[in-house]
């Protein structure tokens, strides 16, 4: 009988594609497990470590990602010579310093706008290479996604003793339980403290390890996280999560294990169309009444008509090159409101929108070495992830909870496999005077 996490299931998927579990992996792994239970047991985590008085511990995984970026720069970028990677890092520099410009320098604001941007290279440097082909990533995903679970379905029959609760931060005092409502019903957070955060945890973390888990097990797990999700009230995640039950059923079960790969492939492709959306809503549904139609379509409709298009238009009138070259990192996300320019801040709820802004024109090559690299990669993990946060980030930032930024950079990192080193050609010239051999590095 196969094990949960030795399932038969995976001997027909290249669940990670093929490379030495070597150093930078594991240490990558790690950080990656770090920021997943960060994630998911934030309200707890941080009330706990402050009764403790270690509140700084809580600050170590972001240390560890700006690690990950000096080794982005120095292995992909400077030894690997990927042309996508040299973008990927002159941007990030680039709009570090164009956020102080714009946002007017304060240390607060500064450390939040590079803090909140590094995880997506603790995902960028498992290029080529799979974290969840190690077990005990496996169990940490998986257990923090059951804790999630557990943590939300509890929610509404017991008060949580940090909901609620003030913290302290480097930038302040922070409320880590928000409490909301939808439609009269209360978005809970469970150990996350936050709805959308922990509704983030029940699914990503599961999608990456579902494959060695035996389909009977699956087919127990996925109401549970359905009736999770609903607690939470998360309506994206519940999209998200139909998708994902859809994908499972249609390709992991009926398709034929030898042409999954190229479905997969195929329908990452696909997803990449998921960012024309919320432009295509801005131009045929702005000014509409649509919650006329159903109080449901409110917060839609407050996207359409002001966090997709005043971005742009502020933009415009006091910054137009930011359009080009977009207004740095933490623009327009959740650091800008520790700047003087909070005045304009607006919740762009849309991840490549919000990149945009950030990195500019930089960030659309970027995006597309990813879309490139779909033709290419052998990660059904990855290609899954990448589809998925495509539909999910239609309508959520991804910057915040600090993991979501980490996955799309996972997603995101077989686009680095390009190497410019292997363009080049030495001409050596031969001892013969008739005779020329090219050589080719």
């Amino acid at each position: 009988m196969a094990s949960i996490w030795y399932s038969s299931d995976v001997t027909d998927d290249a669940a990670g594609t093929v490379g030495k579990n070597d150093l930078a992996l594991t240490c990558a792994a790690a950080v990656l497990c770090m920021f997943a239970i960060r994630d998911a047991l934030t309200g707890m985590l941080r009330y706990l470590l402050q009764l403790a008085h270690l509140s700084p511990l809580w600050f170590v995984p972001d240390l560890l990602a700006m690690v990950a970026f000096a080794y982005f720069i120095w292995h992909y970028a400077i030894q690997k010579r990927s042309s996508f990677a040299i973008i990927a890092t002159l941007s990030t520099i680039s709009a570090a310093a164009v956020s102080i410009i714009f946002m007017s320098w304060t240390p607060a604001m500064f450390a939040s706008s590079v803090k909140s941007f590094m995880p997506i290279f603790v995902g960028f440097i498992c290029c080529g290479r799979s974290v969840v082909r190690l077990p005990a990533v496996r169990v940490c995903l998986a257990i923090m996604s059951a804790l999630s679970i557990i943590g939300l379905i509890f929610a509404p029959h017991i008060d949580y003793p940090w909901v609620g609760a003030d913290i302290d931060s480097f930038n302040g005092l922070r409320n880590i339980s928000r409490v909301w409502w939808i439609d009269g019903k209360v978005r809970y957070g469970g150990f996350a403290g936050d709805s959308t955060m922990a509704a983030f945890m029940v699914l990503f973390p599961y999608m990456m390890v579902y494959r060695w888990v035996p389909k009977w097990m699956n087919l127990l797990i996925l109401p549970l996280m359905f009736w999770a999700i609903q607690v939470s009230t998360n309506r994206t995640a519940l999209l998200t999560l139909a998708m994902f039950t859809l994908h499972l059923v249609v390709v992991d079960v009926l398709i034929p294990a030898k042409n999954r790969l190229d479905v997969d492939r195929l329908l990452a492709k696909f997803s990449f169309l998921t960012v024309l959306v919320p432009f295509v809503l801005v131009f045929t549904l702005a000014g509409a009444e649509l919650q006329d139609v159903s109080s449901k379509l409110m917060s839609l409709q407050d996207r359409i008509d002001n966090s997709w298009q005043l971005p742009f238009t502020y933009l415009q009138q006091i910054f137009p090159a930011g359009l080009l070259i977009g207004c740095g990192l933490g623009c327009f996300a959740y650091p800008m409101k520790f700047s003087d320019m909070a005045q304009y801040n607006v919740p762009v709820d849309n991840f490549y929108m919000t990149t945009y802004l950030m990195l500019g024109i930089p960030f659309l090559v970027i995006v597309a070495g990813v879309f490139v690299s779909c033709f290419r990669t052998v990660d059904r993990t990855k290609l899954l992830l990448l589809m998925m946060l495509n539909v999910y980030a239609i309508t959520v930032q991804c910057y915040g909870p600090a993991f979501a930024t980490l996955m799309m950079g996972y997603a995101f990192s077989d686009a680095f496999m390009t190497e410019t080193g292997g363009w080049r050609r030495r001409v050596r010239k031969p001892e013969g005077a008739d005779e020329r051999v090219l050589v080719t590095s």
